[in-house]
């Protein structure tokens, strides 16, 4: 049974300027663990995930429904974002940035004095910051992608001088829910929490890599400064929900 935490219910956690306040919407999956907002552990995967610092500077992109996308992709997907989560679950927080959409982390690097060498700094001190403030990951679940388009699109002529249009990239958006044991700083119980989210599995046609955008820590708006040509349709859009709250024992 799932419990959607109310505002005045949210658990304190130390450090935490503003009370503290658990807030399950502000956890990104990317990073493999939870990120209370305005703690010290948030502020460690801002560079990361956070998507405001990535505005301007795309190709021009075009979107298409999954019912054009190969079945086949959306496997691939599925499967590179399961494979990612494990290794996250196993304590592997390198393949965060390994894995992370490199325009996406090159916008973020720009950002932090120190480049990509402070994102990877920063990045190797998440497991104390879970380690102290109480926090373990205990599952990642990744589920079917609930939709699929071609982006970047590449123009251009061929020798007769007739245009060419190719999109160069696959975007998918999948699914992930993640479960995670939270120590309540007041009253040292154990509670579990449940996180809603998505990741945005990018990959180059061609080639067998996948790189990832947290959907939790962007917007609509942010995703469309790299893919402009997204559709403005909602349904076709096709993101998937996110959400989050404490988990509790049936009684």
């Amino acid at each position: 049974m799932k419990e959607e935490i109310p505002r005045e219910g949210r658990v304190k956690f130390p450090g935490d300027s503003t009370g503290g306040r658990f807030h399950p919407r502000g956890w990104g999956l990317t990073s493999g663990f939870p990120c209370p907002r305005n703690t010290p552990v948030r502020s460690v995967l801002l560079p990361l995930s956070i998507a405001s610092f990535l505005v301007g500077e795309t190709p021009q992109a075009a979107a298409q429904g999954a019912g054009r996308v190969p079945q086949s992709v959306l496997d691939q997907a599925e499967a590179a974002t399961r494979a990612m989560g494990q290794q996250i679950l196993q304590g592997n927080f390198k393949v965060a940035l390994e894995r992370m959409y490199p325009r996406w982390k090159k916008r973020a690097a720009k950002k932090l004095q120190g480049g990509q060498v402070e994102l990877a700094r920063r990045l190797a001190e998440i497991p104390k910051e879970m380690t102290r403030q109480g926090i373990s990951m205990l599952n990642y679940e990744v589920r079917k992608p609930t939709s699929a388009h071609e982006v970047v699109l590449l123009r251009g002529e061929d020798k007769e001088g007739r245009p060419i249009n190719m999109y160069l990239e696959w975007l998918v958006f999948v699914p992930t829910r993640a479960e995670y044991r939270v120590i309540d700083p007041e009253t040292r119980l154990p509670r579990k929490i449940e996180t809603l989210g998505f990741q945005v599995a990018v990959n180059k046609k061609g080639t067998p890599d996948w790189h990832f955008i947290d959907g939790r820590n962007c917007s609509i708006a942010d995703l469309r400064s790299f893919f402009p040509g997204l559709p403005e349709d909602q349904k076709l859009l096709g993101l998937p929900e996110v959400g989050g709250g404490e988990i509790r024992r049936e009684r």
